[in-house]
Order: structure tokens, then C-alpha cells, then sequence
């Protein structure tokens, strides 16, 4: 198969994924929760980390991340919780497949607070936000039941 641009935008226009994504960012703000949402889809991402068990890879650590309005979910498996890995996983999971958020909400680990996430975030013109909010009040942290 020959990757042309008509190709392409043909495989594009009969993604549903890809269509109910456009769809999504074109929405004004939701009522959600009971709450009017200030963002529109793709604007907001929380990422946290979480500790399953160790798979056969060797991965011990989930990153979760999480579209604030409507609660989609990305996950990336990474061997330990450092800065670099949350870089990789929005790189690799919300980057390609969504864009490049405005903010990142994250909570104040150490795999978050440090230079190299602040200069990332300066890079990608996205603000990286290390919430003040107790745990368990952000999306990520209630999906996975914190």
C-alpha cells in the first residue's frame, strides 16, 4: 500500500476514533458532574503513577493519564517512576494521538516535581501544574480508586 496523502485522508475520514475526537474539540463547554466544564477536549491532561504488580517485562509502575472533561483514559507501563517516563508516556499516548495539551495536572512526586519536566513543559508550550489539591480529588487519582 503506498502512503500517499489521499491515502491518508481516506484512512482518516473513516477512522471513528479520529471523527469522534474532531467531534469532541468543536464542543463548547460540557455540563458534567454537575458542573459546567471550563475546558474544551485535549486542553486539560492529569497524569499520575500507580503500582500494580510487576509484569514479565519488568514493568512495576502504570503511568495513568487522564483528558479532564471527558475522562479518557491513556496508560503507558514503565519500569520505575522518574521524570523521564512521564515525558515518554504523554509523548507516546497524548502527544500523537491528541495533541498537545495546554495544561498537565499532575500531583507533587518527586517523578513530577524537577527541572526536567519544567523545561519539557516550557518546550511544548504546555503548562505543568502540581496540584495543591488533596489526593484523590483529581480524575486520575478517583479512576484508579485512590
Amino acid at each position: 500500500m503506498d502512503l500517499t496523502m489521499d491515502t491518508i485522508a481516506q484512512v482518516i475520514h473513516e477512522c471513528e476514533t479520529c471523527a469522534a475526537i474532531k467531534q469532541a474539540k468543536q464542543l463548547k463547554p460540557l455540563w458534567y458532574g454537575g458542573r459546567w466544564l471550563k475546558d474544551k477536549y485535549g486542553e486539560a491532561w492529569q497524569i499520575d503513577s500507580v503500582t500494580p504488580p510487576q509484569t514479565h517485562q519488568g514493568k512495576s509502575h502504570v503511568l495513568t493519564m487522564v483528558e479532564a472533561t471527558t475522562g479518557w483514559l491513556e496508560t503507558h507501563p514503565v519500569p520505575h517512576a522518574t521524570a523521564r517516563n512521564p515525558i515518554l508516556g504523554l509523548e507516546k499516548q497524548v502527544l500523537w494521538r491528541h495533541g498537545t495539551p495546554e495544561r498537565t495536572e499532575s500531583d507533587n512526586g518527586t517523578h513530577f516535581r524537577n527541572s526536567l519536566i519544567g523545561t519539557w513543559a516550557k518546550e511544548h508550550g504546555t503548562e505543568w501544574i502540581l496540584s495543591p489539591i488533596p489526593r484523590g480529588e483529581m480524575v486520575s487519582e478517583r479512576l484508579r480508586g485512590a
